[in-house]
């Protein structure tokens, strides 16, 4: 078998992460992602190393009795055949996972043609929830869906009617605007009349049957952010599947409506083409077509994870409901009660996609609580003036970084907010070929 270059290999792991097959599953990009870093530095996982690295868990995981890890591979290696007998169909080198270990192998196309084919290997199915509850979870789905859709199709209004208005003359933009405009995080962004698509980090809800009352209960579990989580995590406890469904739904909170609103007033103006749309609706395609802004948890990035992931170093542990540094193996968990004295950590981060796009990422990280503080930050003249300063005083590049935030306040009342680090990001034609992801060590 031929050997593959290792800038082949990033190249043709960005294409397969952008795909459709892996754009709306955020545990096969990890998994993924985890399985050809190891594998680019010659190491082989250990089952014990993914659920701990991957999914967040502990020594304690037991892999005789748990079954995560094996499910999760299965899946991956079922999008991976579905990858290459689509949009893959052509590509010079092909990778999977065989059986019997967790390595990632590169396989150059021309031999591979000449191997068996993978099987496909069915994911789980899930229990179907008891008779009479199906309609319950759909209508709360749909009745939430006209709720964000009504929300959103309002704010849209309302932002283009003020737009229009007559003291605002067409082609100035708001003082307050042009000031951000001049700034490293909103530079080329504010002031463009690019295409723009503002993504709203929806929350993952899914159904369950409370025992007692026999009535189906919408959960949020931040564990849980996708139907591909839900899917494994029912995998791994059978025993209490039948009282959980497969249909889901989503949901939008306050504070992130309220902060997409404002991001919307900076970047609207006559003559830009702006859509929102929830983060279930992106499709893999649009970072290719539009300047990208997300409003949201860590933990629904969606398609975006596998451009930002890829370079970043911070990774959102479930578990925890922490922010943790794979460079410096910091965890920075948010501190106190939402309604007494609390700090949540925040991270705000630009880079440019592959496709030479610009993705601005605004995430309160674990807890919503700190987003609209979060906003408020990079809406600062001041805040982001500071910013400038840190990055300069690095003597780096400005148009790709993030910087971790630390947001303390008291209830609902801001007290304070500080740029705690800020971390240079590659660039599109680096981020292939250096991700830093390449620099985490085995724990």
């Amino acid at each position: 078998m031929a050997v593959a270059d290792p800038a082949l290999i990033e190249a043709s792991l960005q294409k397969i992460l952008g795909s459709d097959a892996f754009g709306k599953s955020e545990t096969s990009q990890r998994l993924l992602r985890y399985l050809a870093d190891r594998g680019l530095r010659g190491e082989t996982p250990k089952e014990v190393e993914i659920a701990i690295d991957v999914f967040g868990r502990d020594a304690s995981f037991n892999s005789a009795e748990e079954s995560l890890v094996r499910v999760a591979v299965r899946a991956l290696r079922l999008r991976l055949q579905d990858y290459y007998a689509g949009a893959g169909r052509d590509d010079a080198w092909r990778c999977d996972v065989p059986k019997g270990g967790y390595r990632l192998s590169w396989t150059a196309r021309e031999a591979a043609a000449h191997e068996d084919a993978v099987p496909a290997v069915a994911v789980e199915t899930l229990a179907p929830p008891p008779r009479g509850a199906a309609a319950a979870p759909a209508r709360a789905s749909r009745w939430l869906w006209a709720w964000a859709l009504a929300a959103t199709a309002l704010l849209l209004v309302s932002v283009g009617f003020n737009l229009r208005q007559p003291t605002h003359p067409a082609a100035v933009i708001d003082p307050h605007a042009a000031r951000l405009a001049q700034t490293p995080l909103w530079s080329g962004i504010i002031d463009s009349d690019r295409p723009l698509m503002l993504v709203l980090g929806d929350g993952f809800m899914y159904t369950n049957v409370d025992p007692l009352t026999g009535r189906v209960q919408l959960i949020r579990d931040r564990a849980i952010n996708s139907s591909e989580e839900l899917r494994i995590f029912l995998a791994q406890n059978p025993s209490i599947a039948p009282g959980r469904g497969q249909r889901y739904t989503s949901m939008l909170q306050k504070s992130t409506a309220l902060g997409m609103a404002a991001v919307l007033r900076l970047v609207s103006h006559p003559g830009r083409t702006v859509e929102v749309r929830a983060r279930d609706d992106l499709q893999v395609d649009d970072i290719q077509r539009y300047d990208i802004i997300y409003v949201g948890p860590l933990s629904r990035l969606g398609p975006l994870a596998g451009h930002y992931e890829l370079q970043s170093r911070y990774r959102y542990e479930s578990k925890a409901g922490a922010i943790h540094d794979v460079v410096t193996d910091e965890t920075f968990l948010p501190e106190g009660e939402v309604t007494d004295k609390h700090t949540e950590y925040a991270l705000a981060a630009r880079f440019v996609a592959p496709g030479g796009r610009n993705i601005v990422i605004l995430t309160p990280g674990a807890r919503n609580s700190g987003l609209l503080q979060t906003i408020r930050m990079v809406t600062s003249v001041e805040d982001l003036s500071r910013l400038r300063q840190k990055l300069a005083s690095q003597g780096q590049e400005t148009t790709s970084f993030e910087a971790l935030l630390s947001l303390t306040s008291f209830g609902q009342t801001d007290v304070t907010g500080d740029i705690l680090a800020v971390h240079p990001l590659p660039t599109a034609s680096r981020a292939a070929s250096d991700p830093v992801v390449a620099t985490r060590e085995p724990r």
